[in-house]
């Protein structure tokens, strides 16, 4: 579908109807279980609501082949008409999507063709998926790390599918997504909004691996959380704290993970990407793949049970992929002409020795006399163009703070900073422990220097007990400025204890940024870094 847009956010409150007496639709009035809908639908039970969307979940029968199904109801009033008439298209668009964990759309009911109750605005008909919400998943506090992984793990691979069939899945309410005992997790009820767009996709997946892990809704300051969900506390900036503040026992990578999903400014904008590193993520995860016992109509599900419990198992296998079978036969194309054109080459070269009789020796070759070409001059080498010399190191540049950048995430270990600017080696400052490389989840990590005043600097040095760290020097007008709107004056890769960084010559400025863009390859295939001692040199007279 091409790159996404920005997150569309929620449905806005409609407005009222200006004038007087014009004939509208009435509102919605109280739906009630038994209600026959489209004279084939008969509603159960409500099982969610999407206050942003004008849309009600339900449980239904179909009275036509006797089986279980999913129904969003769009409600409201004259006005949801155009919203309504556009989520009912994408969920018509939608149809022909099929995933394991994307419950299929069976039937699309439009206003008019078919009976409606009042204030109904239309419908979309899926299959229905046994289970519990994420909402009752979370209702007795956070999720393990690993089951948080677990139950995003299929949400992400499908929006991945649908978004590469330039689909949106709308998956932006956790009453949407429903979970079996085995953690099968799948959107049981699949209608996107009709302005949604991929970015709002992505955004809901870190927003519900944010509510599973710390029991809190990510929504917009001042909104209501769905289903009486607690909202989560607010930045300065508007958005929802890291979701290390809330949960300080989480891994690195994955608060990462959570947080630059919910960054709207640079943060991880495609499905695919939080697909692969989610699934990296659960390598090597202890997992018993059990949830707690779900309860619906007062029974207790069987997991065991195919009949009842919607598992993995029952998906298909996938059958043979037709691009690697393209591949293969485009290699074995190769290979055989390949091998044709050896065997005519030793097939000539035989031919020749038999066909020049008994002379063994070497060809004679003969080389005409000709006059020599006069000597061409070389063309002088061209004068270098002037460089400006690299301003003078003169004394150090006294510091009156520092503090961990870290703006696309947590900062690590911020309390730990003032190690690497004690003029004692011996105390260091470290990352955290990364189980990928830089930017997989963060554009870099580093040291913010603030000085007492204004100064032009010459260079930066660097004692660092750990090979391979890439640093790039920055200046910066503000220590909270975005990265965009730093200046690079150089750079460098510790290679041994100690590294020197030549600086450019640029204006005096009062906040210099030590900026890991790479790690250092720490035990057990981690990467991390340490910073023992930065010194900064001002630039001479």
């Amino acid at each position: 579908g091409g790159p996404p847009g920005p997150p569309s956010g929620p449905f806005p409150a409609p407005p009222r109807r200006p004038g007087r007496g014009a004939p509208g639709r009435p509102a919605a009035g109280p739906l009630m279980p038994g209600t026959l809908l489209a004279d084939r639908y008969r509603l159960v039970a409500e099982v969610g609501r999407d206050r942003g969307a004008d849309a009600a979940m339900w449980k239904a029968r179909d009275v036509m082949l006797e089986r279980d199904v999913a129904i969003t109801l769009l409600v409201g009033t004259w006005q949801g008409d155009a919203r309504a008439s556009a989520a009912l298209s994408r969920a018509t668009r939608s149809a022909h999507f099929e995933h394991p964990h994307a419950a299929r759309i069976l039937d699309v009911v439009r206003p008019g063709g078919s009976p409606l109750p009042t204030g109904v605005l239309g419908a979309a008909v899926a299959e229905w998926t046994p289970g519990r919400d994420l909402v009752e998943l979370v209702a007795d506090g956070p999720l393990r790390p690993s089951t948080a992984l677990r139950v995003i793990e299929p949400l992400a691979d499908a929006v991945a599918a649908a978004h590469r069939s330039g689909l949106v899945l709308g998956l932006d309410h956790p009453q949407r997504v429903r979970v079996s005992t085995r953690a099968a997790t799948r959107l049981a009820f699949p209608m996107p909004r009709g302005e949604a767009t991929n970015a709002d996709d992505v955004h809901g997946l870190g927003a519900l691996l944010y509510l599973m892990l710390t029991a809190r809704w990510p929504g917009p300051e001042g909104s209501q959380a769905p289903a009486g969900l607690r909202l989560a506390p607010h930045a300065p900036g508007g958005g929802p704290v890291p979701a290390r503040q809330l949960r300080p026992d989480l891994p690195v990578e994955l608060a990462a993970l959570v947080d630059r999903t919910l960054d709207e400014d640079g943060g991880i904008r495609t499905a695919a990407a939080v697909h692969r590193l989610v699934t990296q993520m659960r390598e090597g995860l202890e997992d018993d793949g059990v949830l707690l016992p779900v309860l619906e109509n007062g029974q207790t599900i069987d997991a065991d049970d195919p009949t009842e419990v919607w598992h993995d198992d029952a998906v298909p296998e996938p059958g043979p992929d037709p691009d690697r079978r393209r591949k293969l036969r485009i290699g074995l194309t190769a290979l055989i002409l390949a091998t044709l054109a050896i065997l005519g080459f030793v097939t000539y070269q035989v031919i020749t020795v038999v066909a020049g009789g008994g002379s063994s020796g070497p060809p004679i070759v003969v080389i005409p006399e000709t006059a020599a070409p006069a000597p061409v001059p070389a063309p002088a080498p061209p004068s270098p163009a002037p460089v400006s010399p690299p301003p003078v190191a003169g004394g150090p540049v006294q510091l009156s703070s520092v503090a961990v950048y870290s703006p696309a995430g947590s900062p690590d270990n911020p309390t730990r900073i003032n190690r690497a600017a004690d003029n004692d080696p011996s105390t260091t400052w470290s990352t955290s422990e990364y189980r990928q490389q830089l930017p997989a989840l963060k554009p870099g990590i580093g040291m913010m220097s603030t000085f007492t005043a204004p100064a032009s600097v010459a260079s930066v040095t660097v004692r660092s007990p750990s090979p391979g760290t890439r640093i790039e020097v920055r200046s910066a007008p503000t220590a909270d400025v975005p990265l965009a709107q730093t200046q690079l004056l150089g750079a460098g890769t510790v290679d041994g204890d100690q590294l020197v960084i030549p600086l450019q010559a640029a204006p005096p400025t009062g906040n210099l940024l030590i900026w890991i863009t790479e790690l250092g390859q720490g035990d057990d295939d981690q990467y991390v870094s340490e910073l023992a001692d930065v010194s900064i040199q001002r630039a001479g007279p």
